[in-house]
């Protein structure tokens, strides 16, 4: 085992101990989520992962989730150690495992079993929901996780179909996870050898001059090789940014499929094809052409519907695919490049959805200010004492591990007391902790990366507006609502009547009905109060009480003829149901809230600073880019491209006088935009 290796894991198992220290909830529970989050994150599965713990004599789970559109349930059991002396994971325990789950679905296929267990509890939702579903499945997904190392000599079972269901059995050990961590920068390639899984050639044309950053290629891809393609790979073939796009709206398109099934013929025609990129090709030279031997790290930026719509229609609807053809636009990008140019190949392939690249990239501008704001602002020193620390905004994961990589362990110490683990937080993180004051929490019970693109959505309209309503008052705010959120967390996890499940969507409900009647009194939540306490108040605590207990009761009591609360948790009209909660705003808490005119007058000075520093920064970067001496290259970038106004040619050339003449702010800003234009069209400093 590398030390490498062993560090990841000893801090994967920390981390697990510190989460379980917020909440009761035991060990095993914690580290099944953070391992499935991973997933989620390395496109594995689709979905987020609903805890439902279950154990007894020869069978145990303890979570599961469901992808609707491909009809594919993922079964979750986990071997966990909380030792590090234990490491070997060996094939009785992964045989005993999967023998578990599996007799746990089989005994959920009939209908006795799911009325022996407690209605009130998550297992009994996913038996039951198992019971109603079963005829539904297309496949069902056996995922053992574990904290341990597999054992050279271990093998895992075959995949196997019964009833027109496939079963499949994956196990996923630390060091598996640790390959996969984007701090080591490491992913499982991809890797397609096209002889093995299409009978007749592909080929290829070349669309590219002879360049060291990148070759393109131009393919017609028959539908049933996409189809075998997506079968064996899924979501792992979706760039990521195009991933989350598209969970949030649902991957089969009805157009697609109806032309599949009733125009096959005229799909070619009909279909814009598909925008891709990989790592690495092998082509072979033959009479007719380059024949495509193999790709690395193929991914779909742009026509993912596209794959997904064929593949339904392939399982689900039994289309022949022989009149399908795609055509496909590819691009080879090197490993180092493609941070830079697989986004900007994305963000221009789906202009035609428009979508704002909020939607979609970690660097939109949004996220780099928070970014910065969370790197210079100090939370107030509490108790009297002189340490204060910072949160940490995650735009890009694995950012707060990175930043350690190379630190000496006084260094590292140093960095972890200023930025605690617990004050770390990720763009989906903020989506939540912001959504539910939008008094969206269905929204949010979807998960993490619906609840991301609802909020990206909104962030790039306003931003496009007014970018100064995002200053430092909004941070400090943010922080508040990230604190009041972990805090409902342990509350609730803490609470006698918390029986175990359903916890993060009584926390999305519980935070939208406060801000829900908060609203209702035409009064406004003081966030700065909790900003400068790094803590909510009594008040606020005991109140919050009061709304999980009367908002877990009514989530975990659905409507007759709903078989799972976590699905109910995702409809609008659970939202209107949990309105409907009638409780009395305490006097003590009512006193700590705010009216309308102190808000207002708090935003308006807060945007005016924000439009200051704004000035203040872009004039640091023209003096920058002026250092690099660079204006008189980007002033004929753009009267080359004919991207330049009058209007930007002068401000060009105030720049260009630099030092002899300086730009105001104001002008900075309108340099700056200009620099920005031209960028979106090719320049590069």
């Amino acid at each position: 085992m590398t030390d490498q290796l062993e560090l990841f894991r000893e801090d994967f198992l920390q981390n697990t101990f510190n989460a379980s220290d917020v909440g009761s909830d035991f060990y095993e529970n914690i580290f099944t989520e953070k391992y499935a989050q991973e997933l989620v994150e390395t496109a594995e599965i689709d979905e987020e992962l609903e805890l439902s713990y279950w154990y007894e004599t020869g069978i145990k789970v303890n979570g599961y989730c469901y992808n609707e559109d491909d009809q594919i349930l993922n079964l979750f059991i986990s071997v966990f150690s909380p030792s590090l002396l234990e490491k070997s994971l060996t094939q009785t325990e992964i045989n005993q495992a999967f023998n578990r789950i599996n007799k746990f679905y089989i005994q959920s296929s009939q209908k006795h079993y799911y009325t022996q267990l407690e209605e009130s509890t998550p297992v009994y939702d996913l038996s039951y929901f198992i019971y109603k579903n079963k005829s539904k499945f297309f496949k069902v997904r056996y995922y053992l996780l574990s904290n341990k190392i597999i054992s050279d000599r271990a093998e895992v079972q075959q995949s196997k179909v019964e009833n027109d269901i496939e079963y499949s059995y994956h196990v996923w050990d630390i060091s598996r996870l640790f390959r996969m961590d984007s701090s080591n920068q490491k992913k499982e390639d991809i890797f397609i050898e096209f002889d093995n899984v299409y009978k007749k050639p592909i080929y290829c044309l070349p669309a590219h001059l002879d360049t060291e950053d990148y070759e393109s290629y131009l393919l017609v891809v028959p539908g049933s090789l996409l189809a075998t393609l997506y079968e064996k790979f899924g979501a792992r073939l979706l760039e990521q940014n195009v991933r989350t796009f598209l969970q949030a709206r649902g991957k089969v398109n009805k157009g697609i499929r109806n032309t599949i099934l009733k125009q096959p013929e005229k799909f070619f025609a009909y279909n814009n094809g598909l925008t891709t990129t990989a790592e690495y090709i092998e082509v072979e030279p033959t009479s007719n052409g380059l024949k495509l031997k193999s790709l690395r790290n193929l991914q779909i930026v742009n026509g993912g519907q596209t794959s997904a719509s064929i593949y339904s229609a392939f399982k689900k609807d039994k289309a022949d695919l022989e009149q399908i053809f795609v055509q496909m636009k590819l691009t080879i990008v090197k490993p180092e490049q493609a941070e830079e140019l697989v986004p900007k190949i994305s963000e221009y392939a789906n202009t035609q959805n428009k979508v704002n690249a909020a939607d979609f990239f970690s660097n939109h501008p949004f996220h780099v200010r928070i970014e910065e704001f969370s790197r210079r602002i100090y939370t107030p020193a509490l108790n009297g004492g002189h340490r204060e620390t910072k949160w940490f905004y995650e735009r890009a994961r694995g950012q707060y591990n990175d930043a350690q990589a190379y630190k000496t362990k006084s260094e590292k110490d140093k960095f972890i007391k200023e930025y605690p683990k617990k004050q770390v937080f990720t763009k989906t993180d903020l989506s939540k902790f912001e959504n539910v004051w939008e008094d969206i929490p269905h929204i949010v019970a979807k998960g993490a990366q619906y609840s991301f693109v609802e909020y990206a959505r909104e962030i790039g309209k306003k931003w496009e507006s007014s970018d100064t309503e995002y200053n430092e008052l909004y941070y400090k705010s943010a922080v508040a609502k990230a604190i009041i959120f972990k805090t409902t967390e342990q509350l609730i996890s803490d609470a006698s009547w918390y029986n175990g499940g359903f916890r993060a969507q009584t926390v999305a409900y519980s935070i939208a009905y406060l801000d829900y009647i908060i609203k209702q009194k035409k009064m406004f939540f003081n966030f700065m109060q909790v900003w400068n306490q790094q803590k909510i108040s009594l008040k606020t605590e005991n109140f919050l009480k009061i709304i999980t207990k009367a908002v877990y009761d009514d989530l975990t009591n659905p409507p007759s003829g709903v078989a799972n609360v976590s699905q109910w948790a995702k409809k609008p009209g659970c939202w209107q149901s949990i309105q409907k909660i009638n409780i009395e705003i305490p006097f003590d808490f009512e006193e700590e809230l705010l009216d309308k005119e102190y808000i207002v007058e708090d935003k308006k000075s807060a945007k005016k600073q924000q439009k200051i520093d704004n000035g203040i920064e872009a004039q640091k970067k023209v003096f920058d880019i002026a250092k690099m001496d660079k204006w008189h290259e980007i002033k004929n970038f753009g009267i080359d491209n004919n991207e330049l106004s009058m209007k930007d040619i002068s401000l060009l050339d105030v720049a260009i006088t630099i030092p002899n003449k300086i730009p105001t702010e104001k002008q900075s800003i309108e340099i700056m935009k200009t620099v920005y234009k031209l960028e979106d069209v090719g320049l590069t400093l």
